[in-house]
């Protein structure tokens, strides 16, 4: 009988996330969607999860081919979060390899602008939109030029990166926990499996 060399690597065991939930009830959350088990190597370099953003300790992660898996997904693994950033199967097909950032999501609550909407006369109404809570990973912004650092004394800038299921437009405001809440001063949406947005709010000095 062949020795199966992979199942002998695959000794970690991961719960696969998918992300749940919807704004009209009253957020967003992460929640299982499956357990395998997997090889986990932390990489030497970072992974670059975000576009603007600074990256995070990247990690390996080897298992068998998973029906349906894809970039909607995250993992977990030892408590720890694991944001997917790329898939690809081996050439014979027997596994995946996936690349990942170990990320610390948090919990944020979107409190909407009015949205603009017309009415039965199509005239153009405001149309309240009800506050809702998200998980979403916050980081620092990759370049900072000299005039931003001045302008940073003043204002906290980050890098937020959400599942692609939470949009969010330009002058919404997100607030982490009980933290001063951060104003969206740009949208970056165009990813299929993710969205980010750069965030800001005015520090004391």
């Amino acid at each position: 009988m062949k020795h199966d060399h992979l199942s002998s690597r695959l000794t970690q065991k991961v719960e696969i996330l998918r992300i749940s939930g919807d704004a009209s009830v009253g957020g967003f959350v992460w929640e299982e969607n499956g357990r395998c088990w997997a090889d986990i190597e932390l990489d030497v370099k970072n992974n670059l999860f975000s576009s603007v953003g600074i990256g995070a300790r990247g990690a390996t992660v080897t298992m068998r081919p998973r029906l349906g898996l894809d970039l909607h997904h995250a993992m977990r693994w030892n408590g720890q979060f694991l944001f997917l950033t790329s898939i690809i199967l081996s050439p014979n097909r027997d596994r995946l390899e996936l690349k990942a950032a170990l990320c610390d999501p948090v919990t944020l609550t979107a409190r909407l602008q009015a949205r603009t909407e017309r009415n039965e006369l199509n005239r153009p109404v405001a149309s309240q939109q009800p506050s809702f809570t998200f998980p979403g990973i916050l980081t620092e912004l990759y370049r900072q030029n000299a005039q931003d650092e001045i302008y940073r004394a003043e204002t906290l800038r980050r890098v937020l990166v959400t599942p692609k299921a939470v949009a969010l437009r330009l002058g919404d405001l997100v607030q982490p926990g009980t933290g001063a809440p951060y104003t969206v001063r740009q949208a970056l949406d165009l990813d299929q499996w993710k969205n980010e947005y750069v965030i800001e709010r005015q520090e004391d000095i």
